[in-house]
């Protein structure tokens, strides 16, 4: 058995996260991978020997931070670049961040490193034109919704859908009752989450404006439940300090264990645009979108953007099921406004509930870390046979039926309201 060199590159905590998954997923079928990278701490608890902690340090924001982080990121570059002309690893694996990841794709293939991308960059969003680079310098792309196979086919580029790895981190494991008992909640009072993000910058500006609206919801509904969802980049300090110079006169929890059932049996949410929109609708959980850019970003993106949207439930759907508060509209008063108009409006928190579940069907179901593994290590010549058998159904052919490609490049509301919703499974 040979030993495979993979290099990864995993710019932000949800592709660290998905990175991760599908480094054990790979390991699992075939155990001599070697795994090393720029990415976070979950990469590096796979088994990867992270050369530079891309979380940590360089999960850049806007035109602003990457002006401000210039010097640092063509550092990272060029080490990686030399990394790579010294070592000459199988393949590279690039998940999503896009920006530092095109120009690098372009370096190894220009080395004869075979790229494989995981996780499309949002060309059907913004950026359009970058499809004319991808098709010239991935070998093959992995993507994770299934309008997108189409795009890259249109240019002849090698293109799998493997599913959304979402599917295999949401996992309820508890009941309402228990779930609300391991932080002293009240089932039978509405509870709202608040989910701030990854970014320490987002954050900070994002949860004074989330807490002040929670303020103002609770004047006219008295007895509502908050909590912060806390990211694992996020430290409980941190969120204690703002959640305390807020001076609030009813409590607001920190939850970091227990998410994603806590999160399901919410009755609303305000989150922030990015993945934690889309877990949102996988768990069927009703919610608003919120987002905030400095001024010279949100100018320079309203320019490249292509659609009318930027929440990913409603780019999925093809249209708004989820309402969007962004810039000027991203306030206290307009988020409590907004929420009591669905958890008050029994047939529009339902709508919202329909919307949600129609999503969850399109986007599909579990196994794409797996799926993503396999068309990795086939593309890559490792045979099926050759890879063991980590789970049931593990051994269904690939997209690339076990030929060989080594090197060779590929041609070209309230709490009613919710409980119904879980009946029924959604």
């Amino acid at each position: 058995m040979r030993e495979l060199h993979i290099f990864f590159i995993a710019g932000e905590n949800s592709g660290d996260i998905h990175a991760a998954n599908m480094l054990r997923a790979m390991r699992r079928l075939y155990p001599k991978v070697k795994a090393v990278g720029l990415g976070g701490p979950q990469l590096e608890a796979a088994g990867m020997e992270l050369r530079r902690d891309m979380v940590k340090d360089l999960a850049i924001i806007g035109l602003a931070g990457v002006v401000r982080n210039f010097m640092k990121i063509r550092r990272v570059f060029l080490e990686t670049e030399a990394y790579l002309r010294e070592h000459r690893p199988d393949a590279i694996v690039l998940v999503d961040y896009a920006g530092f990841n095109i120009r690098m794709a372009d370096r190894a293939k220009r080395l004869g490193i075979p790229v494989i991308w995981y996780i499309s960059p949002q060309i059907w969003a913004w950026h359009k034109e970058r499809i004319h680079t991808l098709a010239r310098v991935v070998d093959l792309m992995m993507v994770i919704f299934p309008f997108e196979v189409g795009l890259y086919r249109a240019k002849n580029v090698d293109v799998v859908h493997v599913g959304h790895p979402l599917f295999d981190l949401i996992k309820i494991d508890q009941t309402k009752d228990e779930v609300f008992g391991e932080y002293g909640l009240d089932p039978d009072k509405p509870l709202i989450t608040i989910v701030p993000g990854s970014r320490k910058r987002e954050v900070e500006d994002f949860l004074r404006i989330m807490l002040e609206g929670a303020r103002r919801y609770r004047e006219a509904h008295p007895g509502t439940q908050f909590v912060i969802i806390r990211a694992s980049t996020i430290s409980r300090e941190m969120l204690e300090l703002i959640v305390e110079k807020e001076n609030l006169s009813f409590p607001v929890q920190i939850v970091d264990r227990f998410r994603y059932n806590l999160r399901q049996y919410a009755d609303f949410s305000w989150v922030k645009s990015g993945t934690s929109t889309l877990e949102a609708a996988i768990l069927g959980a009703p919610h608003l979108i919120v987002y905030k850019v400095n001024f010279l970003t949100w100018v320079i993106g309203k320019q490249l953007f292509t659609i009318s949207f930027i929440g990913l439930p409603n780019i999925v759907a093809g249209s708004t099921i989820v309402p969007e508060l962004l810039q000027d509209e991203f306030t206290p008063l307009n988020l409590a406004e907004k929420t009591a108009h669905y958890m008050d409006q029994p047939e529009e928190y339902q709508q919202m509930l329909r919307d949600l579940r129609r999503v969850k069907e399109m986007l599909g179901g579990p196994g794409a870390s797996r799926k993503a593994a396999r068309t990795v290590l086939e593309f890559c010549g490792i045979e099926p046979e050759q890879m063991e058998h980590d789970a049931p159904g593990s051994t269904s052919p690939s997209p690339h039926g076990g030929k060989h490609r080594g090197r060779t490049p590929p041609p070209p509301p309230g709490s009613k309201h919710r409980e119904r919703n879980l009946l029924t499974g959604s």
